[in-house]
């Protein structure tokens, strides 16, 4: 396994290291310009590569996964994620979910350095919403049920990089979203939160 932490490669897998390396994980949130980063490891993207803006989307992705597993089977029509504008991690959770919902995303941007803020899933019979107006505490709403309260902390380095230790396989879906996905969040609107 291989890490930068920062001042990642042109190519992660071509270096001399990267290329006797199962895994390879960058930290796009740590380079100049996020989006470029992302767009960098989209072009020259192998099996077994990885990044930590990736990682960090791991509670979100598990709390809006389970949100699909309780609603009825309405489709969602419209997706807005709402997170820093500095965020990589706001692109691939949109990326993300243009993919596995097949709905317009748009993205609306907050300040830098906020990290992501609400996910907001449009459907006709009433909108689902996960919130996090803090750094560690989420409300979800959903039609016909009681707002919930869910612990949605913002995950250390520390824990990101656990995480990436245990795994040995490489990660497919992030695969997916930064070769597929990536590509749709440029073609989305962006929009500025009036807080």
């Amino acid at each position: 396994m291989a890490w930068w932490p920062h001042g990642a490669p042109e190519s992660a897998c071509e270096t001399s290291i990267g290329r006797i390396a199962h895994r390879r994980i960058t930290d796009s949130a740590n380079e100049p310009d996020p989006r470029l980063a992302l767009e960098t490891i989209r072009a020259t993207y192998k099996a077994g590569d990885t990044d930590l803006a990736w990682t960090r989307l791991t509670n979100w992705r598990m709390q809006l996964a389970a949100v699909f597993d309780q609603v009825d089977s309405d489709p969602v029509s419209a997706v807005a994620v709402e997170g820093a504008s500095d965020s990589p991690s706001t692109l691939l959770l949109a990326a993300w979910l243009s993919l596995a919902l097949e709905a317009p995303v748009t993205i609306v941007a907050d300040p830098a350095g906020t990290g992501i803020r609400r996910v907001r899933l449009t459907r006709a019979s009433g909108d689902v919403q996960l919130f996090r107006p803090g750094l560690s505490v989420a409300e979800l709403t959903q039609p016909g049920q009681p707002a919930q309260r869910i612990t949605l902390p913002r995950r250390s380095l520390k824990d990101c990089l656990a995480e990436e230790l245990r795994r040995l396989d490489p990660d497919e879906v992030f695969g997916e979203v930064i070769t597929m996905g990536l590509p749709l969040t440029s073609q989305r609107r962006v929009q500025t939160s009036a807080r």
